[in-house]
């Protein structure tokens, strides 16, 4: 198998400042982030809960990426989203779905 044949995604939750203005969507209905390429989405999860009250949470989501290019997207992903003071606490979590024939 080729490694190009195999499709990925990943989520990060996080927690952001209450300041900051991505517009976050509603669970699985996530909102394009504007500062990502096409298809990273933002959107509300349940599961997390902000330490403090000048945070809130916010899970990104990638779109459906392959080999060495979706792999640089998310270390710029992972990258930008740190430049806008993400954190992450006991209640955040990082999902990866693999997809293969």
């Amino acid at each position: 198998m080729d490694a190009n044949q195999i499709a990925f995604g990943i989520e990060f939750e996080t927690t952001l400042p209450t300041s900051d203005t991505t517009p976050i969507g509603p669970y699985h209905g996530g909102h394009q982030v504007p500062w990502l390429p096409a298809g990273w989405r933002a959107e509300r999860d349940s599961s997390i809960h902000p330490t403090t009250p000048d945070r809130k949470g916010c899970e990104f989501v990638s779109p459906k990426l392959r080999g060495p290019e979706g792999l640089k997207q998310i270390e710029d992903a992972i990258d930008a989203i740190n430049a806008r003071d993400a954190r992450v606490n006991p209640t955040c979590g990082l999902h990866v779905t693999i997809e293969w024939n």
